[in-house]
C-alpha cells in the first residue's frame, strides 16, 4: 500500500511541438539525492520571448534550460524569494510558445519575464497550495511551463504497521507522545538496538519548533550483553525507507536514506516486509510495539 493519496496537482500552459524537450526539475535533483524543500530563486533568460529558465531549490540549481534561440549574452533576470516567501501563481500569455510569464508570491510580489503581447492569457494556480517545482519544455524558445502545486506543509501521515501484536505487546508512538501539534518536525538521528540476530528496540531523536525532543529508547526486556546500539545521523538527510524481516518478533530493520545509502540491523530470520514509506516522503517519527523484543514498527511520514 502506498499510504495516503498525493495532494499534489500539476498545471501547465503552452504547447508541445515535435522539437519540444521537457525537463522536470525534481527528476534532475533526485538523481543527485536531493529532496528539495523550497524554491529559493527563479532565473529567466529573455528578450521578447523566454529562451532560458533555471530554478533554484534550497539554493541549488536544478540546471539551466536553454532554448536553441538562446544567444550568448542574452539578459537574464533573477527573482529571489525571501524566507517564508512562496510562489502561489504563474500567469502570462501563450500561443504556440510562452510569450511572457509572471511569477506571483504569497507576499504580494510579482515579476514579469518576456515582453511579447501575443497569444492568450493564462493563469496557473491552485487555491491553498504553493508551487513546489517546475517542468519546462523548450525548442527554440520556452514552449510550455508546468507548475507542480502542493500544500505548503504536507500532511503528516501514519504508515501501515509491519510486524505482530501479541498479548504482551506494549505500544509506543513518538509522534502522539511528544511531537503532535508542533511544526517543522525533523528526525535528526535514529538508533537501533540489536544483537546481529534480532532487533530489541529503536530510538528516534527529533527537533520541532527549533527544540530537541528525545522521547527515549524503546527497548524490549530480553536485552542481552550481545546487544549493540547503533546510530545513524540524519543531519542533512532523511529516512526514505523502512523495511526488514519479522516472524513473531522483529528480526531485521533496514533503514534507507535520501542519499541512497542503506543500513541493515539484526539477522536473516523471519519473512521480508517491504518499505512502508511512500516514494517522495520522509520519515518524521517512529512508533511500534515491544515485548521481549521489538514486535512491530510503523512511522509517520511527510
Amino acid at each position: 500500500a502506498m499510504g495516503a493519496a498525493s495532494t499534489a496537482t500539476y498545471l501547465e500552459a503552452g504547447k508541445k511541438h515535435p522539437d519540444t524537450v521537457a525537463y522536470k526539475d525534481s527528476d534532475v535533483l533526485a538523481t543527485h539525492g536531493v529532496m528539495p524543500t523550497r524554491i529559493t530563486a527563479i532565473r529567466v533568460y529573455w528578450s521578447e520571448y523566454c529562451v532560458g529558465f533555471e530554478c533554484f531549490y534550497d539554493g541549488t540549481s536544478a540546471g539551466a534550460r536553454l532554448g536553441t534561440e538562446y544567444a550568448h549574452g542574452t539578459v537574464y533576470s533573477d527573482f529571489v524569494l525571501a524566507d517564508g516567501e512562496y510562489i502561489t501563481e504563474v500567469s502570462g500569455r501563450n500561443g504556440d510558445l510562452i510569450d511572457q510569464v509572471t511569477i506571483h508570491t504569497n507576499l504580494g510580489r510579482s515579476q514579469q519575464f518576456g515582453t511579447s503581447t501575443g497569444g492568450n492569457p493564462f493563469r496557473l494556480y491552485d487555491t491553498g497550495k504553493v508551487v513546489k517545482g517546475f517542468t519546462v519544455g523548450f525548442g527554440g524558445h520556452l514552449h510550455f511551463i508546468g507548475a507542480h502545486f502542493d500544500y505548503l506543509t504536507p500532511p503528516i501521515t501514519k504508515s501501515t504497521t509491519s510486524g505482530k501484536t501479541h498479548a504482551d505487546t506494549v505500544a509506543f508512538d513518538d509522534y502522539e507522545s511528544h511531537l503532535k501539534g508542533k511544526n517543522n518536525i525533523e528526525m535528526t538521528e535514529i538508533r537501533v538496538l540489536h544483537d546481529g540476530n534480532l532487533v530489541f528496540g529503536v530510538e528516534g531523536i527529533y527537533t520541532a519548533d527549533g527544540l530537541q525532543y528525545t522521547p527515549g529508547t524503546h527497548v524490549g526486556k530480553e536485552l542481552n550483553t550481545a546487544t549493540v546500539n547503533q546510530s545513524i545521523s540524519l543531519v542533512g538527510k532523511h529516512i526514505t525507507g523502512i523495511s526488514g524481516r519479522h516472524g513473531d518478533v522483529m528480526d531485521n530493520l533496514t533503514i534507507t536514506l535520501s542519499d541512497g545509502t542503506s543500513y541493515s540491523f539484526g539477522g536473516t530470520g523471519g519473512f521480508a516486509f517491504s518499505n512502508f514509506v511512500p516514494a517522495g516522503k520522509k520519515v518524521v517519527a517512529l512508533g511500534g510495539g515491544l515485548g521481549g523484543h521489538l514486535h512491530n514498527i510503523f512511522c509517520y511520514y511527510q
